[in-house]
């Protein structure tokens, strides 16, 4: 009977030594790796899957650890999980699943993620270590995030379509968002009915400092309560045009407070020297809005193409649905412009406008930029200036054809309004034009006077100036900048060569009394109409003297 217990027992033994102990130790081998492996793979045939050792501690009855391991979906070219150390716990009541864990801690690893992903789901993630490649993500832009460490509660697919309530924290060395590179990456927050809430958030982007608060909305929405940024410097080779275009399919954005503080930006034709920026109530949505924000906006220097704005300084704020001008100041050509207003349903309303000391030398093509100036924007389509003041200024045109200079130029305006119309630029209002010199074309005058009375239908002008010996005056009705309906110039004392060199004669009669009546185009320029003289009238057909 005794023998029959111990050949009983011996036998419980082999049974559990080839049946559990043999095949434990077993499957902590290579070739146990390579064998479920297989077995995995028979389990899951979506999925190549490959392990190079399995640990297991009696200390923690469910827990396993996987080293060297890799799992490929089949249908894509990446590896989905690359890694040097995986650690699952496993679920008491359900041990012989595979797509349900209550933790894994990935180590030292690589994961690509599809949006269209149907991985595992875990009730804690753990990454240490680990760089994650994210294409096709719902707002259809690229993102790698290289050397990222943190945990996630609870973790399934559903995730990143925001279907599951979580709650994250991670650290990230380097992040890649299609061409933007950001560094140093702190990010805690949660998810919580489909809505992403970023709680803190900090980073370094070009050297730059950067925390807020962020919340992503279910329809992809954004809502910025706060973000900050700190000693920027972006250059791009991208102008404005293009980087605008990168924006159009971004979902829409609402910004409570931004803060740009101590920040350059470099653009082709367009460069901000330290500029500083504080703004609320910021959206966008197929365009930046600002119509209902507070803004301030100061910096060092603005360069817009060859123009070079010192000191800028503007501020307004939001007034019952209009806002509200504060400051507008700047030095720009050796001199200072200081303006106030308000702008309200897309028109910018100018109380006043003041500008001294400007030294302006205009582009040889002025005439023309003005013939096809829009003023048409994001902000407004017309601008009312209620009054406009230039003090003693001075400005030059080269331009071969027609040079010209005016010295302690001064200008007053008022109830000026410019208005873009079927692609032409309409203009009402009155400005008065003021100089101690000026120089037409070789021609030297003195105290030159001139007023222009913006109308609907004509734009009345009236000029008077000493000429030499003599005085030159004159008006004229020009319905827009090319068509002269009438001009009429009557000179005293003052040689009749100075039609010939302002390109209104080219063969003028020598005489220092005289009349002058046209009408027809400055550009192209073909003026015609009769010369008065001592009584007697000559024909004038395209800017030449027919008859005598």
């Amino acid at each position: 009977m005794l023998n029959r217990l111990k050949l009983f027992f011996y036998i419980l033994i082999a049974i559990a030594w080839f049946g559990i102990v043999l095949p434990y130790f077993l499957l902590q081998t290579n070739w146990g790796a390579k064998y479920t492996s297989k077995l995995l793979m028979y389990w899951i045939p979506n999925y190549d899957i490959s392990i190079g050792k399995i640990s297991h501690s009696m200390a923690k009855p469910y827990e396993l650890t996987f080293e060297n391991i890799h799992i490929q979906d089949k249908t894509q070219s990446k590896n989905n999980l690359t890694a040097n150390k995986l650690i699952v716990g496993l679920k008491s009541n359900h041990l012989l699943q595979y797509q349900s864990f209550a933790y894994v801690y990935v180590f030292d690893g690589e994961i690509n993620v599809a949006s269209n992903t149907q991985g595992i789901s875990t009730d804690f993630l753990q990454l240490n270590h680990v760089s994650i490649n994210y294409e096709n993500t719902p707002i259809n832009h690229k993102i790698n995030l290289i050397n990222l460490s943190g945990g996630i509660k609870p973790w399934n697919s559903q995730v990143l379509t925001r279907q599951t309530d979580s709650e994250f924290s991670f650290t990230v060395e380097k992040a890649q968002f299609d061409d933007l590179s950001i560094d140093s990456i702190l990010i805690e927050g949660n998810q919580k009915n489909r809505q992403l809430n970023i709680t803190n958030f900090g980073a370094d982007l070009s050297q730059a400092a950067i925390n807020g608060n962020v919340s992503v909305f279910p329809d992809n929405s954004l809502y910025v309560n706060r973000l900050k940024i700190n000693k920027l410097n972006y250059q791009s080779k991208l102008d404005i045009a293009h980087i605008n275009k990168m924006f159009m399919d971004w979902p829409k954005i609402t910004i409570r407070k931004l803060s740009i503080l101590n920040s350059s930006i470099n653009l082709p034709n367009f460069i901000i020297e330290n500029g500083n920026l504080e703004v609320s109530n910021l959206n966008y949505q197929q365009g930046w809005q600002l119509e209902k924000s507070n803004l301030m906006f100061n910096a060092e220097n603005v360069i817009w193409f060859d123009e070079s704005i010192n000191n800028p300084l503007l501020q307004w704020h939001l007034d019952n649905d209009q806002l509200i001008i504060e400051h507008g100041i700047a030095n720009w050509n050796k001199g200072n412009i200081n303006f106030s207003g308000n702008l309200q349903n897309k028109s910018l309303n100018i109380d006043s406008l003041i500008a001294s000391g400007i030294y302006y030398q205009l582009p040889n093509n002025w005439y023309q930029s003005l013939n096809n100036l829009d003023i048409n924007n994001d902000l407004f389509t017309q601008i009312k200036i209620k009054q406009f003041i230039l003090m003693p200024s001075f400005i030059i045109s080269t331009n071969p054809t027609l040079p010209f200079q005016l010295d302690a130029f001064e200008t007053f305006g008022k109830n000026v309004q410019l208005q873009s119309k079927a692609n032409a630029l309409k203009l009402s209002g009155i400005i008065s034009i003021k100089a101690e010199h000026g120089i037409l074309n070789k021609i030297n005058l003195e105290k030159p006077d001139l007023i222009i009375n913006f109308k609907p239908k004509c734009s009345e002008i009236t000029f008077s100036s000493l000429v030499e010996k003599g005085f030159l005056e004159g008006e004229a009705c020009l319905t827009n900048p090319k068509d002269v309906q009438s001009l009429t110039l009557q000179a005293h004392t003052v040689n009749s060569q100075i039609l010939s060199l302002w390109h209104i004669i080219n063969n003028p009669l020598n005489t220092n009394k005289f009349t002058v009546e046209l009408n027809g185009t400055l550009d192209p320029l073909n003026l015609s109409g009769k010369l008065q003289t001592n009584n007697n009238f000559y024909s004038i057909d395209n800017n030449r003297l027919i008859s005598y």
